[in-house]
């Protein structure tokens, strides 16, 4: 206990550290299932992968129509309710995508899970945003970073093994570390409903947030950051693959550097950050992920690449951080959950969007792709540095 006191920051509160032990729970048991789920539809649904493609896709849109949808309702019921319910149908959901019959009740309860489980995000980051005080939240968000990292690290291990065997196991420990995580939250986070701010908008529309101009100029070029993150997982594996010919596990093997990397990093970037204003951190994020992707060019060998993912990394844990700390301070309590909608609808619409747009870029030469993405990731970082 005594070491738990020392390690603990006594300026951020206790429920803060349960709801970041029980988002690495949660993470664990999230990415048994992800890193899988194309090959368990190609499986189930006896399809092409363009079918599963667009399986994926419809599955993508009902995430992003939840990021918003719980961004509001976390404003209108609190934080902790919609994070039980996402919880709660988040598990019965994965677990009815482990059981359905046919294939029509599997692309249904996918649909479902992706309008359930993503409810969650803005509503836990809300929550950061109240419970932790403004000068502590970069440390905080990174801490939950950190905790995301460490169960994406365990998770696919244990997914990988599971699913040689069967994929309802490895459903079914998803929607059970849903509920171990419902069952943290309800014990150890107290409810309170967010204090009504005189904002001087009409409370419980969307265009409460829509009006706030900076904040839309930063969901853009937030947007644009994701679309250049989504190269290294989406675009970049096809590369080494098919253009250079390397086999699969070599990006398996970069992810793993990724992953790794975020908890080593992580926290001693946090504390070095707080000296400097979220703008600025940003813009230095966002150089860091061109620089990244302008060292690809530098050559073919493992080790370009892993330099490359080194200084990709640095990029993310300034980056992340900075970003959340941003959305949180400006965001009135009673809007927080709406403004972390649109921030989490942002980065989906980037991510979702780069992959194609990487790839027609790919397609006309791996020079033009990577000194284009390097290109757009220095505009963004010109960006955020004029922005601040």
């Amino acid at each position: 206990m005594r070491r738990w006191s020392r390690w603990r920051d006594p300026e951020i509160p206790e429920a803060f550290y349960i709801l970041m032990l029980g988002r690495f729970v949660n993470l664990v048991g999230n990415s048994l299932v992800f890193p899988f789920m194309t090959i368990y539809l190609a499986d189930r649904l006896h399809a092409s992968m363009t079918i599963v493609g667009l399986v994926m896709a419809l599955y993508g849109l009902s995430q992003v129509v939840a990021q918003l949808i719980g961004g509001v309702l976390s404003d209108s019921w609190g934080r902790r309710p919609v994070m039980m319910v996402s919880l709660t149908l988040g598990a019965l959901c994965t677990l009815a995508v482990g059981l359905a019959p046919t294939p029509l009740l599997l692309i249904f309860a996918l649909v479902l899970m992706g309008l359930s489980v993503p409810l969650f995000q803005p509503a836990s980051m809300a929550m950061v945003g109240d419970l932790v005080p403004s000068a502590k939240l970069t440390q905080a968000y990174s801490l939950m970073r950190m905790a995301s990292n460490a169960g994406i690290i365990i998770g696919p291990m244990i997914g990988g093994f599971l699913a040689d065997h069967s994929f309802l196991a490895v459903f079914g420990l998803d929607a059970l570390s849903m509920a171990i995580y419902a069952i943290i939250i309800l014990v150890g986070i107290p409810y309170r409903r967010p204090r009504p701010v005189a904002t001087g908008l009409k409370p419980g529309s969307i265009k409460d947030v829509v009006q706030d101009l900076p904040f839309v100029h930063f969901a853009i070029l937030w947007g644009l950051t994701g679309m250049v993150y989504a190269q290294l997982y989406q675009v970049v594996p096809a590369y080494l693959h098919l253009d250079l010919h390397d086999p699969v596990s070599t990006f398996g093997y970069l992810a793993a550097e990724n992953a790794l990397l975020v908890l080593a990093l992580q926290w001693p970037i946090a504390r070095i950050a707080t000296r400097f204003r979220p703008p600025v951190l940003m813009a230095a994020g966002s150089f860091c992920y061109g620089l990244g992707f302008l060292t690809m060019l530098a050559g073919r060998s493992f080790a370009v690449f892993a330099l490359a993912v080194l200084i990709i990394t640095i990029g993310e844990n300034i980056i992340n951080p900075a970003a959340s700390t941003w959305v949180a301070q400006r965001a009135p309590e009673d809007l927080r959950g709406r403004y972390m909608g649109l921030f989490g609808l942002a980065s989906r619409t980037g991510s979702a969007l780069g992959p194609t747009v990487g790839g027609s870029l790919l397609t006309l030469g791996s020079g033009i792709w990577l000194s284009v993405v390097a290109l757009g990731a220095g505009g963004v970082s010109t960006g955020f540095f004029r922005f601040g």
